[in-house]
């Protein structure tokens, strides 16, 4: 029970992430709490390639946050270096096919916080809270998978206001 409501406090900050305009500040700063949350929810459940994964994403978002703080990019060479090291975790941690999908998200994320294209964060949200919401079913987090649908809705409307009306309202 416990882990449920803890993966339910994680997911309403990555929903609310979601619909923030800009990366800089806010977006980042619920994305690192909810990682910590998130971390927790698995470690909860035993699923250990997710846990693994919070916790670099965790260590991404504080670079990313860095990197955004001084209106910088995050270099190329560094955010390889994250999705090596997500990659290497998730092998120690393998425990079934499905840690895959936790290995999934965790590139993706990587690629997702060191972008400063919001329009392209947008996009791989997409497969990654996709790829959350199976993974989550499958290893018994039940709140955080609703979430996680939640969270692909939530994108769903975020493109459709910035990417596709604001598109049109532009031209």
């Amino acid at each position: 029970m416990l882990a449920q409501i803890i993966g339910l406090i994680a997911s309403i900050m990555m929903i609310t992430s979601i619909q923030v305009k800009d990366k800089k500040n806010l977006y980042l700063i619920l994305n690192l709490f909810a990682k910590i949350f998130y971390g927790i929810n698995f470690i909860l459940l035993s699923a250990y390639s997710a846990t693994v994964t919070q916790i670099i994403g965790l260590i991404i978002t504080i670079v990313a946050y860095i990197y955004a703080r001084k209106n910088l990019n995050v270099p190329r060479w560094l955010t390889i270096i994250f999705i090596i090291v997500t990659i290497i975790g998730g092998i120690f941690t393998y425990n079934n096919i499905y840690s895959f999908m936790a290995i999934g998200c965790g590139i993706t994320y990587a690629l997702i916080m060191t972008s400063k294209n919001m329009r392209n964060i947008r996009k791989l949200n997409i497969i990654q809270s996709l790829l959350w919401t199976i993974y989550d079913l499958l290893v018994k987090a039940y709140t955080a998978s609703i979430s996680s649908a939640f969270v692909f809705i939530s994108t769903l409307i975020a493109i459709l206001r910035y990417d596709i009306l604001n598109k049109k309202e532009e031209q």
